[in-house]
């Protein structure tokens, strides 16, 4: 007897392949919110010694800034590529009553959903601020080179590219921080 329909096997997601997607969404919202370290690194050169603010106190909070880059960016690093190993470390796969997950999407696919939902936030936040500073810069008549907020143009407008491009390249994102899958395979 031949079934009408056909018939499709179940899918099966482990526990742990669904913990690093988690992770890896995590490191890459990381890795992205560094960004905003950067500025503030960025910011501190507008102080100088005439302004009130000793180079003491500059030198401090240069070096505050950048041991807060550094760590953002270890931290993103082993949450994007080292996954497996905090989850091991954590033991975030132990204690559930089954060994894998009901779903029918496979892994990339909801890594890919999940890279795209964080490059939306991405563009999503910094839109409506590039916006509002174009039109501050439109409304102040001025050159760029003159534009006191010049800065944060640039910022925005980098920022949104960037979402657009973390939303539209997802898979060649996937592959980049999927590395450590590739590299366990070898």
């Amino acid at each position: 007897m031949v079934l009408p329909f056909v018939y499709r096997k179940n899918k099966f997601m482990e526990i742990k392949t669904f913990w690093s997607i988690i992770i890896k969404g995590i490191g890459l919202w990381l890795l992205i919110n560094s960004v905003y370290v950067i500025t503030q690194f960025a910011s501190t050169f507008a102080f100088t010694s005439d302004s009130g603010l000793n180079w003491k106190n500059l030198i401090a909070a240069w070096i505050i800034t950048f041991g807060t880059l550094i760590l953002y960016l270890l931290v993103a690093s082993v949450f994007l590529f080292k996954s497996a190993w905090l989850i091991e470390k954590l033991r975030l796969d132990k204690n559930f009553s089954q060994d894998k997950i009901d779903l029918n999407i496979p892994y990339k696919t909801v890594l890919s959903i999940v890279v795209i939902v964080i490059g939306a936030d991405v563009f999503i936040e910094a839109l409506p601020k590039l916006c509002s500073t174009i039109y501050e810069f439109a409304k102040q008549k001025e050159r760029i080179n003159e534009y006191m907020g010049a800065s944060w143009l640039i910022f925005y407008f980098l920022k949104a590219l960037s979402g657009y491009l973390i939303m539209t390249n997802s898979k060649t994102v996937v592959k980049f921080i999927d590395k450590e899958k590739i590299d366990q395979t070898k």
